[in-house]
């Protein structure tokens, strides 16, 4: 323990703040009754040993009490108190500050340690507190009874240990007393029950030919299980065996079947492109038909252009006729009437000049127009020719029917570029098939090797049970 250097009270009992510092030695607080004397007593045993308890001892215009404690190691206890906190605080020097809470009613042991006045244990149900006192505490353990006060002083000079050994030792011997006759009861007992044994000896040795039995029994039971076991391994071997063999014979001729299939799939080759050419034979065939038909149709086109142009330069000359023929239609109307007044002036006798002098002109006009009406006959004679060939030519509903055939072909050339595609793609499976076969085949031979492996490791033939040496392995 350390002695204590000093101490504060704040807000406890009538200590507003209370500092007091003690000095080596004696120290005696005096003064008036209910002056504070025993409240710091009070506060001391408070602080170090969490009594009394509850908050009666709280000033009364406080809303909170604190002790502290000061050592003369200069360590400072600190318990405080208000209505959300109830705290320990503990100050070492040269080591941080140390809080508790939630300690219950008991003291931590960090604070016991830490003062170092703890209260001393007399037996299991009484214990005393030697370094404080009550006020009206006697003398010390005068007040206590003859038991306790034999107890207190045998805990100080430590003659407690020897009261403890004592009773430790009694208490063992009667336990080992009680043992030792629990145990000859016992012992008694077995032998009682031994003597039904006495012809164990007999019983042992036949005990002992009977395991020798069941143990030559069970290597016999054991040896039979191991045959049954390589038995059905055998069974299962030979099984695989002929498996294998059943699928050696159905790949043996596998460089046959494979130069079948290469055949095959130059066949097919071949026979989609004999097919592939004869469509397209036939299509060109058809192709050709149309177009020899529509050659055949449009054969005259440059005639009939032609045509079609002179009829234009004709149809300008029968508009320049139709003016002529007007002018003719006007002159020949007026031939007419001078026809009439010659046939009126016949009876004259004297010739107007003029007028013999204008026949040969008129009768060179009248030439003219006939020339003009030839023309005019020749050039109707054309148009009907023109109209002739226009009702020859196809009509509208023809082109379009035309144009619905070729894009009819159009989809059926798509078509044919689809068919070479899924060719394709079955070529590329063939492929595939074929890989896959040389895999199992390959699959195949390994497995062939690893029964060869298994027959020789075995060293004995699962069919006749002959040895089995290298040079006798399966091909």
């Amino acid at each position: 323990m350390h002695n204590i250097k000093a101490v504060r009270l704040e807000n406890f009992q009538s200590h507003l703040d209370t500092y007091i510092e003690f000095n080596q030695g004696l120290n005696v607080i005096v003064g008036q009754s209910d002056s504070g004397k025993t409240a710091i007593l009070r506060g001391i045993r408070w602080a170090l040993f969490n009594q009394p308890r509850g908050t009666d001892f709280i000033r009364v215009s406080g809303d909170f009490v604190r002790v502290t404690v000061l050592f003369e190691n200069d360590t400072v206890i600190i318990r405080e108190r208000t209505s959300s906190k109830n705290r320990y605080t503990i100050r070492k020097p040269d080591q941080e500050e140390l809080v508790l809470e939630g300690f219950g009613i008991h003291v931590p042991d960090e604070v016991l340690q830490a003062h170092g006045m703890g209260h001393l244990k007399i037996d299991q149900d009484n214990e005393i507190m030697i370094h404080l006192s009550q006020q009206l505490d006697g003398p010390f353990l005068l007040e206590q009874t003859s038991s306790i006060r034999a107890k207190t002083l045998g805990r100080i000079s430590g003659a407690h240990f020897l009261d403890m050994a004592i009773r430790d030792t009694t208490k063992d011997l009667s336990q080992l007393n009680l043992r030792m006759k629990q145990e000859q009861v016992v012992i008694d007992k077995l032998k009682e029950e031994l003597k039904e044994y006495e012809h164990l000896d007999q019983l042992k040795s036949s005990l002992v030919t009977s395991e020798q039995n069941i143990e030559k029994l069970g290597a016999v039971i054991s040896k039979k299980e191991r045959l049954e076991r390589i038995q059905q391994q055998w069974q299962e071997v030979r099984k695989e065996e002929e498996l294998a063999m059943d699928r050696i014979q159905l790949v043996q001729n596998m460089s046959l079947w494979q130069e079948r299939v290469y055949e095959l799939e130059r066949m097919i080759q071949r026979y989609t492109t004999f097919k592939d050419k004869l469509t397209r034979k036939n299509e060109l065939e058809k192709d050709s038909e149309v177009c020899q038909k529509w050659i055949a149709k449009t054969e005259q086109n440059d005639t009939a252009n032609t045509k079609y142009r002179l009829i234009g330069e004709a149809l300008q000359r029968l508009k320049l006729l139709e003016a002529i023929d007007k002018q003719l239609n006007q002159m020949t109307n007026l031939m007419n009437q001078e026809s009439k007044h010659l046939k009126q002036s016949d009876f004259l006798t004297s010739i107007n000049l003029d007028q013999l002098h204008a026949v040969p002109e008129k009768r060179s006009r009248q030439k003219q127009l006939v020339n003009v009406q030839r023309s005019l006959l020749q050039i109707e004679k054309q148009d009907n020719q023109i109209n002739h060939i226009f009702n020859k030519l196809p009509n509208e509903e023809q082109l379009e029917s035309k144009h619905k055939k070729i894009v009819k072909q159009a989809e059926r050339l798509e078509r044919i570029k689809q068919l070479e595609n899924s060719f394709r793609d079955y070529q590329k499976r063939i492929q595939e098939g074929n890989r896959y076969m040389a895999q199992q085949a390959q699959e195949l031979e390994w497995r062939e090797q690893e029964l060869q492996q298994q027959l020789l490791k075995a060293g004995t033939c699962p069919t006749c049970g002959q040895s089995i040496c290298r040079h006798e392995n399966l091909k």
